[in-house]
């Protein structure tokens, strides 16, 4: 074996090295949709070909033309491609957002639907603004079996108000509250299910207006933990009783009139 064959070897290793290393960040980076600084790692590789490729224009350019070429067209494409499908924009304005859970939420089975929901104006505070609500008339036209709202208990009239605008609009809703005071959740979202498979769509509000999205699913550590926190939180939430559901019902209905 001679240096030329000990250099054959070390090449191949080397590329299947790297190729193992960038698909390993590839399916890392894919696995769920949330900003990473992972694909510098592909834009520092593409800086570094393109830097040798230089080196080797300078010095070797009359014979190594082919390999220099490709060199230049790959690091550039690297780098093209890493920003056209790697670095992607996370943080939207209240609208911004709708267009986007309408697509995501429009993908699901419809046997069941979980939301994180707050006190749950983000589909408005009045009825009005709700029945105009783009996410609101997606999830009424969806027509899920079965739609599950972690949500906050009503203090007030203007949210039994609110309350009873979704229970009498959406027939098989059911809810539970947990309490604020003791663990404030701070998180809005949604968990659906593709083929079985259960996504989760996750929107943290940076402030006022403005949110940052996370999708992924359960395969996905952020996806598990997500969705065991809506599992353990439904669990020990309280059920309203049927008075309560009738009370925010009638006076929805009421104020309707």
């Amino acid at each position: 074996m001679n240096i030329k064959d000990i250099h054959f070897i070390l090449s191949i290793g080397i590329s299947a090295c790297l190729g193992a290393v960038f698909g390993i960040l590839r399916s890392k980076i894919f696995s769920v949709k949330v900003r990473t600084t992972l694909y510098f790692a592909f834009y520092i590789l593409s800086f570094l070909l393109f830097a040798f490729a230089c080196y080797t224009v300078a010095v070797f350019w009359p014979d190594s033309k082919v390999i220099t070429i490709i060199s230049f067209v790959a690091s550039i494409g690297l780098a093209v491609t890493t920003f056209v499908f790697l670095v992607f924009k996370d943080t939207y304005t209240s609208e911004e957002l709708n267009p986007i859970v309408i697509k995501w939420t429009s993908r699901a089975d419809k046997n069941e639907i979980k939301l994180f929901g707050g006190d749950l104006d983000f589909f408005g505070k009045t009825p009005s603004d709700i029945a105009q609500h783009p996410q609101y008339i997606n999830l009424c036209a969806m027509e899920f079996k079965k739609v599950c709202i972690l949500c906050e208990e009503p203090s007030d009239s203007t949210e039994m108000i609110r309350y009873g605008k979704i229970l009498n609009d959406i027939k098989n809703v059911e809810l539970r509250f947990y309490k604020p005071e003791r663990a404030d959740l701070k998180v809005r979202g949604r968990i659906i299910q593709v083929n079985a498979s259960f996504k989760l769509l996750i929107y943290l509000r940076v402030e006022k207006g403005i949110f940052r999205t996370i999708q992924t699913d359960t395969a996905d550590s952020t996806g598990a933990l997500y969705n065991n926190i809506w599992e353990l939180t439904w669990s020990m939430a309280d059920s309203p009783t049927a008075q309560q559901i009738s009370s925010y019902t009638q006076i929805f209905l009421q104020k309707k009139v």
